[in-house]
């Protein structure tokens, strides 16, 4: 006789039955969700595949040896750091490139690396030591990859990267179609997947309020939020041109079905197979229109990928389900539970390690904000120590996006000079500059300087103390030195024969022209000065060599 938890229903009351083919886990019928679980792991593989090609693009230039910020640098400087307080360097910052080494070769070597096992798992080849191998490596890309890899959408995807490990199946050939049953580890795995989703959607609509400090609103209190986003976004479409110029009133209409799919309908996901259906209905919509109106590289479509897993077998159209040889009846399950019990011990400890630490982040994060739902820190100090120590590895991450909202898109226009009098302008690839072009799509490759370009102009001014003030100073010395390497990054180089003397940056506040405008000007852009960002600056005569 095998027990194992079971249910009246979904909402019914949990009792002990006995089942030998364990079709319940925690009152919830996970075994069902086969052809969610299918899509989800190829789109895994999908979205790993994008993200490393679109680092793989920019890698030698941004990190490698003679990079904007090196990883050498981070590395050395971790090894120092750890040298001297005895700690271990990798636990430290975990990552291939302690056995690789950060020379441009082995940058390369592991970004290939990654894209085939990418496609090992979108072929359903060795799926499970694919994705292992998928997660060390981007795992090593972020720890190494300094400002240029610090975005939400990395640790997400190295959360849900890490998830995926236990909900795959660990064999030669994963069939695509009849997907085969889940094991009793994908069974008690999923249920965390669900609620990843769940913190990520309802976190990212609760910080909009809770971070709503009373003397200074953020923007989406006071609706006006959105009459500024497509603007203001770091990267705008043309398409986001045409949503900028919609009436105040529907902008601020907009962000009532934003709230409600943010923070109400993650809650629908306790109420059941329709519930967790409606909930990635309307994730996904959301998702969709953020992509159609932005440029946020592979975060909408990893999101996408995320809610496949919430929909059950039975609530897919009849159509697929016929064409991936998914029978209505329930899946034939292994009858001997010694075999799954094995499998699941050895994934209890990591699996109980992702719980304690997701519930150390819903406690942190829900106590710390401006207006804290939890006044009273809760989170017991063995647990932070834990969270502190395996930080590094970003198994478990809050989510908050879009917490604040700018009302001004400051610009950095980088110039140069020869006679300090004529000035001019370096054009970036995919950053705004020139007024007249037309806002482009790019996601979901991310162009990871054009993105920090952004974060720096918010700054106001080049600071040594800020976090792009090593890659900003970089360029601008590169540029100095009239480096061929960097010209990957322009659109056009204003002194393409012999490099200018002096450099400056100039702060501009840019703002989209009304259609008015537009028929006028055929601008997609209006700015104005306003002010210094770095002052002219010039590389010693002796850098220079002999000139005459």
């Amino acid at each position: 006789m095998h027990f194992h938890l079971s249910a009246k229903g979904e909402r019914g009351n949990i009792r002990l039955v006995t089942n030998p083919n364990w079709q319940l886990i925690f009152g919830l019928d996970t075994a069902r969700h086969r052809i969610g679980r299918a899509f989800f792991i190829r789109g895994m593989g999908g979205i790993y595949l994008i993200a490393i090609t679109s680092w793989w693009s920019q890698i030698g230039l941004l990190a490698g040896e003679k990079g904007l910020a090196p990883a050498s640098r981070i590395i050395e400087w971790v090894a120092q750091q750890t040298g001297n307080t005895g700690q271990s360097a990798f636990w430290s910052l975990p990552g291939l490139f302690w056995l690789t080494g950060t020379s441009d070769i082995a940058l390369y070597f592991l970004a290939l690396a990654g894209g085939i096992l990418s496609l090992l798992v979108i072929f359903g080849r060795l799926v499970g030591p694919s994705l292992a191998g998928l997660w060390i490596i981007y795992l090593s890309f972020v720890n190494s990859g300094g400002v240029f890899m610090s975005f939400q959408w990395d640790i997400l995807l190295l959360e849900a990267g890490f998830l995926s490990l236990f909900l795959c199946r660990w064999e030669w050939k994963t069939a695509w179609l009849n997907p085969p049953p889940l094991t009793i580890v994908n069974r008690v795995a999923l249920p965390g997947l669900w609620f990843l989703v769940a913190k990520l959607m309802f976190f990212s609509g609760w910080v909009k309020l809770a971070w709503d400090s009373g003397t200074r609103p953020e923007w989406w209190t006071d609706g006006t939020a959105m009459t500024y986003h497509y603007m203001t976004q770091p990267l705008p479409t043309w398409t986001a041109w045409w949503m900028h110029q919609l009436p105040a009133s529907f902008h601020k209409a907009s962000l009532i079905p934003m709230y409600g799919i943010e923070i109400l309908l993650p809650f629908a996901m306790i109420f059941g197979p329709r519930g967790r259906v409606a909930a990635s209905v309307g994730f996904a919509g959301l998702m969709t229109l953020i992509l159609l109106t932005g440029n946020y590289t592979y975060f909408n479509w990893l999101t996408i990928v995320l809610c496949l897993p919430l929909v059950h077998d039975r609530l897919w159209p009849g159509s697929l389900r016929h064409h991936l040889a998914v029978e209505a009846s329930d899946p034939v399950l292994p009858t001997d539970p010694r075999s799954p019990l094995i499998r699941l011990g050895l994934a209890a400890p990591a699996l109980l390690l992702l719980a304690l630490l997701n519930l150390q982040v819903v406690l942190r994060d829900l106590h710390r904000a401006p207006r804290p739902i939890i006044p009273a820190n809760l989170v017991p100090a063995p647990l932070e120590t834990l969270a502190k120590k395996s930080g590094p590895f970003h198994l478990v991450s809050g989510y908050g996006l879009f917490r604040t909202m700018t009302t001004e898109r400051p610009e950095i226009i980088v110039e140069g000079s020869n006679d300090g009098t004529n000035w001019l302008a370096y054009n970036f690839t995919w950053k705004i500059d020139e007024i007249g072009d037309r806002p482009r799509f790019v996601a979901p490759h991310q162009p990871r300087v054009a993105w920090q370009f952004w974060f720096a102009a918010l700054e106001g001014r080049f600071d040594y103390r800020s976090s792009n003030a090593l890659w900003f100073e970089s360029l601008v010395l590169k540029l100095l030195a009239g480096e061929r390497s960097v010209e990957a990054l322009l659109t056009n180089n204003p002194f393409p024969d012999e490099p200018p003397r002096l450099i400056r940056a100039r702060l501009m506040r840019y703002e989209f022209t009304t259609p008015e405008e537009r028929r006028e000007t055929g601008n997609w852009w209006k700015r104005v000065v306003v002010g210094e960002y770095l002052p002219a600056v010039s590389l010693p005569s002796s850098s220079r060599g002999n000139e005459n």
